[in-house]
């Protein structure tokens, strides 16, 4: 399904801040059909006779960002994207329920994430050259989740970077990095 500026109608996920999405840059989304999950956001600015670069972000859950519009998390990642060269930014999440701040967030994991939500990364993984972790520090109650997408995103063979470690050993959230942050790899825990 894809949502509209504010998504699918039937679930508020908070945040007020909606941005506009840059000159020449296309958007997609898709939502479940209550609105209460993302699996997939997407933007393209791939020239008409160019092959799309693309890079695919997961962070640690959707918020307000739909097809037409932005929130901040994705328009700094697509900027990072932008400057690396890639053409075609995908957004994905270590759990799909759409909340502006964690604490909103479902305490049980098996709600916090779908089952659609891995199968979503799965795909957009196949598609992107580069993979960056980027999901920030999630409550230890959704490590089982936080393994399950590390192991599929392992299982593409696609290359896993991210812009720093936490001292948990998760990976930095890039809202706050500076601009120049350097990619890095992103150990796969054992």
């Amino acid at each position: 399904m894809t949502g509209s500026a504010t998504g699918p109608e039937g679930h508020d996920p908070g945040g007020k801040v909606r941005l506009k999405l840059p000159d020449g840059v296309t958007g997609g989304a898709r939502f479940s059909d209550c609105g209460r999950y993302r699996q997939m956001l997407s933007r393209d600015w791939t020239p008409t006779d160019a092959v799309p670069r693309a890079v695919l972000f997961v962070g640690m859950n959707p918020s307000v960002a739909a097809a037409e519009v932005s929130d901040p998390t994705c328009h700094r990642e697509l900027i990072f994207a932008r400057d690396w060269g890639f053409t075609r930014y995908l957004k994905g999440n270590v759990l799909d329920w759409r909340a502006t701040a964690p604490r909103d967030l479902p305490a049980d994991p098996d709600l916090a994430c779908s089952p659609a939500n891995i199968p979503a990364l799965t795909e957009m993984a196949q598609e992107a050259d580069l993979l960056v972790m980027a999901y920030g520090k999630l409550h230890t109650r959704y490590q089982p989740v936080v393994r399950a997408v590390l192991a599929a995103m392992s299982g593409t063979g696609k290359p896993i970077k991210c812009l720093g470690l936490n001292k948990d050993g998760s990976a930095k959230h890039p809202l706050y990095l500076r601009k120049d942050t350097p990619l890095m790899d992103f150990p796969i825990p054992a």
